[in-house]
């Protein structure tokens, strides 16, 4: 059964910080969906390059042909905080959080709510295509010569998986506004949202898998995705220490706090092989509170009270996709 027409409605929330280089590729995806109706959202989020210039000249063009609202900051703020102010204006049944550097496949929107309708899932996701600074492209998921994934993939409940790993790209997201707002929205004060909406999302809610190209990520150097495991000085591994900490609250099956167990040694590892020596010790301190002490555990406690610096081998091999 189709929905009524005033529930289609999806928010489109654009955040772009100086990436206008991009963002008119991006919101010329909003405007090429196939799916109407849709409201687009364009936050700049306090850009000190030409964002605001093209994003300006792209309303000039656009403005008549979508509904759209533009939000200016003039400094910039928590990114979690920015989206949220944006959301809290917004009237769509459906929320779609993209980048200002991604761009989406004309029937992104179609196929996703198309799959939800079927489905008594909240969240949609598919595959994507990642694009490298060198020319790489690869997909998300791998595929075969028709580019359907050829790897199992996991749907309904995904709350095990997200927490082991990064199994879910978060920029194909479409979710349910209502279940998104049910959860609290993003937590401002996290510096970035994906694995943490993900978890909570799954915590609650079924996904449900499209098996589809629709959904373009660039991969840059300088971007706030990048910055996870910047040697010395990551500004994202405390936000993952208080996700860690919050799914820890959550999980109560054996093979979520298996999931839990593998994640902390995760980025236990990454965190200490990039020289973020003090918030390893803060994430091995919580994974000693949960589970039995091991080796592995032994060498990167060790590792990091001797602060051991090998970051810049690491930091060598984590740009080799840059090159």
């Amino acid at each position: 059964m189709k929905l009524k027409e005033e529930k289609h409605l999806v928010t489109v929330i654009c955040t772009c910080y100086n990436q206008g280089d991009y963002v008119a590729q991006a919101l010329n995806s909003v405007l090429e969906q196939t799916h109407r109706p849709i409201e687009l959202f364009i936050v700049d989020n306090g850009s000190t390059d030409h964002s605001r210039l093209e994003i300006n000249l792209w309303l000039d063009a656009n403005v008549e042909k979508i509904p759209t609202k533009s939000f200016y900051h003039e400094k910039p703020m928590n990114y979690c905080k920015a989206f949220n102010q944006a959301f809290a204006k917004s009237k769509g049944c459906f929320l779609v959080d993209l980048a200002a550097d991604d761009f989406l496949d004309s029937r992104h929107l179609e196929l996703a709510l198309a799959h939800l309708q079927q489905s008594n899932a909240k969240v949609y996701f598919s595959n994507a295509l990642e694009h490298f600074p060198n020319g790489k492209v690869q997909s998300f998921y791998p595929t075969n010569k028709e580019g359907k994934a050829k790897v199992p993939i996991v749907e309904g409940d995904v709350f095990g998986t997200v927490i082991k790993r990064y199994a879910i790209s978060s920029p194909t997201l479409v979710m349910e506004a209502n279940a998104f707002r049910s959860v609290g929205a993003y937590d401002e004060n996290l510096s970035y949202e994906d694995f943490d909406i993900l978890v909570r999302m799954a915590a609650k809610y079924s996904f449900v898998y499209g098996d589809y190209l629709t959904v373009n990520k660039r991969i840059i150097k300088d971007s706030l995705s990048q910055q996870q495991y910047k040697s010395r000085n990551s500004q994202l591994l405390p936000s993952t220490l208080i996700v860690c900490e919050k799914i820890a609250g959550m999980v109560k099956c054996r093979s979520d706090k298996e999931a839990l167990r593998l994640r902390l040694l995760h980025e236990i590892k990454h965190a200490t092989v990039s020289a973020n020596f003090d918030i390893a010790l803060k994430m091995l301190k919580l994974y000693k509170t949960l589970y039995p002490i091991n080796l592995w555990f032994l060498l990167y406690y060790s590792w990091s009270k001797i602060k051991w610096d090998l970051s810049a081998g690491y930091e060598k091999w984590r740009q080799r996709s840059f090159d």
